[in-house]
């Protein structure tokens, strides 16, 4: 039949309990999944718009660890360390592959930095000849900031209340 499109369905994404210690906050490590585990949620700096947008908090000292291709050896893969640190005015997101630590990409946005990490990738598999990934990517989605758990822990920190940030459901 020659019906309207549908509507594209949004990908269902799996919940996580979250543990907690015995003052109620989040235990870490928090492993979300096989591919990405939370190591601190930092603190916020409500102070400074740059830090938070209607979208997502940028906490100065987050950390998580994510699984992606190894820019050194394609066909395996490593952990990166994933860092949102203060750069004064702006953010700055720092990963760090363990494999190399020398070939750390820093940069202004989540995104960013995780393009320049995927095009590292791709660039050693186009030598090799094997077939390239995609570039486009979600920077807080790679760094865990899209997982609603972690969105609603970081809007549980002290300060968060205070950002433009839309608060979860």
């Amino acid at each position: 039949l020659g019906g309207a499109a549908q509507p594209k369905q949004a990908r269902a994404r799996r919940t996580h309990d979250i543990p907690l210690d015995q003052h109620g906050r989040p235990k870490m490590p928090l492993q979300l999944g096989q591919a990405i585990t939370i190591l601190s949620l930092g603190k916020v700096k409500h102070d400074n718009a740059n830090f938070h947008t209607d979208k997502y908090i940028w906490p100065v000292g987050y950390k998580c660890k994510r699984q992606y291709a190894s820019t050194v050896e394609v066909d395996r893969k490593c952990d990166y360390l994933c860092e949102i640190t203060d750069g004064g005015a702006k953010p700055l997101f720092r990963i760090t592959p363990s494999d190399a630590p020398e070939n750390r990409e820093e940069g202004l946005s989540a995104s960013g930095v995780w393009s320049a990490v995927m095009k590292k990738v791709n660039n050693r598999r186009q030598a090799k000849g094997i077939v390239e990934s995609k570039t486009a990517v979600s920077g807080p989605e790679y760094y865990g900031l899209a997982y609603p758990e972690v969105r609603r822990l970081i809007q549980d920190l002290p300060g968060a209340r205070q950002c433009a940030t839309q608060p979860m459901g």
